[in-house]
């Protein structure tokens, strides 16, 4: 009996922390007139996006799930759509990992009248939340012939303006 009083004391104690975790953001969208932050589940409430890679060398077909960087980006107010040119071409998007490993694209690669890809911001693969090694978000981008860009364990993603003042 003494040990079902003690898991349950260890459950009640550890449900706030847990409430706690969860109300932390987990990742940041940094523009330069603001910030973003999402917590897991304010991510999760986003519009969801699922993204098949064909199978390549020894790696089967994978399916991913997540949000469109596109989409990110323009809760951000990134210059997307009309507003890509000028300024916008000079724009970057930079996507820091836990790691201090750190990717640069050009935004233009994320706005439809320049390329017809989907990038995603995964949170899932094969249905399951991702691994350790991964999460708590990783960057899927179809079509690039090394994975280099498709970082994991990503904490924030950067606007930068890159056209000289």
């Amino acid at each position: 009996m003494r040990l079902v009083h003690f898991f349950l004391l260890a459950f009640v104690l550890t449900v706030p922390v847990l409430r706690s975790l969860a109300a932390e953001p987990i990742l940041k969208v940094i523009a330069p007139d603001k910030t973003l932050t999402f917590t897991a589940d304010e991510f999760a409430a986003l519009p969801h996006t699922e993204l098949k890679l064909p199978a390549q060398g020894d790696q089967e077909e994978r399916h991913f799930s997540g949000v469109t960087m596109r989409d990110l980006l323009a809760r951000a107010g990134a210059p997307l759509g009309d507003k890509m040119r000028g300024g916008g071409l000079m724009t970057g998007v930079i996507v820091h990992c836990k790691d201090n490993y750190a990717v640069l694209f050009a935004l233009a690669e994320f706005d439809e009248s320049f390329s017809s890809r989907t990038i995603l911001l995964a949170d899932k693969e094969e249905g399951e939340i991702l691994p350790p090694s991964a999460a708590p978000f990783r960057v899927v981008t179809p079509g690039d012939k090394r994975g280099a860009r498709s970082c994991k364990q990503v904490v924030s993603i950067e606007i930068v303006s890159l056209a000289k003042p």
